[in-house]
């Protein structure tokens, strides 16, 4: 009996070693408690900021960035065939982007039009106001911080638990915007339909 329970211990304690270094290099950010949305980020942000250039187009995304360095992208990965993921509408070059690239520097993984985002949007329960800075004033909704991490948008909120006031984070992807829509998805696949 004694020789069964020494290698079930073994093989358990490397089932749990492999499945948290598996956990830790995804990265991925998910409905975090306890932290601000200034503390929550313990993956690097690969966002790049800027507004798009004249040559952007059907196959290629022509990006300036705040420094003013200009990139050359495809809108479609060469070598995998994915498409990128473009999030508002690219037909105004003076709007602010928050975009993403490949790790060969080719193509651009995602792209949201920040400017797009950056207003208020209502839903049948209440309304969020999204600043340029980060904040947001929402009407009956829990969230008072917004950020763009890794494609994706980081929504804060402070909720009251059974032990206290808690800082919240949550990480959503964003599936839709346009000039009057706004839907996000978080890691459940809950979905947010907004409007203006």
């Amino acid at each position: 009996m004694k020789s069964r329970i020494v290698p079930c211990i073994i093989l358990c304690a490397y089932a749990i070693l492999f499945s948290n270094c598996k956990r830790e290099q995804t990265g991925k950010i998910e409905n975090i408690e306890g932290d601000s949305i200034e503390t929550v980020t313990t993956v690097n942000d690969s966002t790049l900021w800027g507004h798009l250039g004249t040559d952007t187009g059907m196959s290629a995304l022509q990006f300036i960035t705040d420094d003013n360095d200009t990139l050359e992208l495809y809108r479609t990965d060469p070598y995998t065939g994915t498409d990128g993921r473009l999030t508002g509408d690219i037909r105004n070059y003076t709007d602010r982007f928050a975009i993403t690239i490949s790790a060969d520097g080719e193509s651009m993984t995602t792209a949201i039009n920040v400017t797009q985002l950056a207003q208020t949007w209502n839903t049948e329960n209440g309304s969020i106001d999204m600043k340029d800075d980060g904040v947001i004033i929402s009407k009956n909704l829990a969230y008072d911080g917004w950020k763009l991490w890794n494609g994706r948008i980081l929504l804060s909120s402070q909720q009251q638990m059974e032990y206290g006031l808690v800082n919240r984070v949550d990480t959503m992807d964003i599936m839709l915007l346009t000039d009057d829509s706004l839907v996000i998805r978080n890691h459940i696949n809950q979905i947010l339909s907004f409007s203006n």
